[in-house]
């Protein structure tokens, strides 16, 4: 039996090929060349560290307690547990910090809303035989009046103020797709919660400073029917630049702007 925890890729629809992941499409729009090489080349850029995986434990959480699910934490500690530490990877970190962030975020947003869906599966064609897929955290409000919601997990003593806009494409190819599948998506939401900061001694004063403990933050942003026809384009932008490298694989390099993919 598969751990419940463990990534699924999303099924694209019948006859499409390539899949535009909403997570990783930003990097389409920001650093192109690790979106080829991670997309179209499928190098592993990133594996996990403590963050990645204590985020999946907190996200994992959440949906359980949405769908009246019991959470073990046995599954967990398996899934935590089933990782090799390395420099950037503390399996005690991640035992010692998912349970609190994953019980702040159920207590203080997750029992206060009512979802439509939870780690609702969705796709859409965008061009030829590529369409966007992804699994979108959860979804609020009604099918008239939508809210594309996205939870992540943090690690500051500074809390998120905006709305990054790594996050907000992707965000909008989610609203895009329930779009296409016939709802009508008005906001787009990011819920924070903070990992647990422990004050320290402090050097001076011999006092201990302040501690930061798990908090939600949530930040929404008003979405239009131009914000959707703008991550369209880019996503047909995309299409048309992975078929002009299929053309032109010379100029891959040109494309995509990064000098080393130049093909000697």
């Amino acid at each position: 039996m598969n751990n419940p925890l463990t990534y699924v890729s999303t099924p694209l629809p019948e006859g499409y090929r390539f899949k535009i992941s909403p997570s990783a499409f930003s990097n389409f729009i920001l650093f192109p060349h690790n979106w080829y090489r991670s997309e179209v080349l499928k190098e592993e850029l990133f594996s996990y560290n403590t963050s990645s995986v204590i985020g999946t434990c907190v996200h994992y959480c959440a949906e359980c307690v949405s769908k009246k699910i019991p959470v073990d934490e046995n599954i967990i500690n398996e899934y935590i547990d089933s990782f090799l530490i390395k420099e950037d990877y503390d399996p005690e970190v991640a035992k010692n910090s998912f349970k609190a962030m994953a019980e702040c975020l159920v207590n203080d947003y997750v029992l206060e809303n009512d979802f439509i869906d939870t780690e609702m599966q969705m796709s859409a064609p965008v061009k030829l035989d590529y369409a966007a897929a992804g699994t979108c955290d959860a979804v609020q409000g009604t099918k008239e009046d939508t809210i594309v919601v996205d939870y992540k997990t943090y690690n500051s003593k500074t809390k998120p103020r905006a709305m990054p806009s790594y996050y907000r494409y992707q965000l909008l190819v989610y609203a895009w797709m329930l779009k296409v599948n016939g709802y009508n998506p008005t906001r787009i939401r990011l819920v924070y919660v903070n990992r647990n900061i422990e004050g320290e001694i402090s050097e001076k004063t011999n006092k201990r400073l302040k501690s930061y403990p798990p908090e939600v933050t949530v930040l929404t942003e008003s979405i239009t029917d131009e914000d959707l026809d703008f991550i369209y384009s880019l996503m047909e932008l995309c299409v048309e630049s992975v078929e002009a490298v299929k053309k032109y694989p010379e100029l891959t390099h040109v494309i995509f702007h990064d000098p080393r993919l130049k093909i000697q």
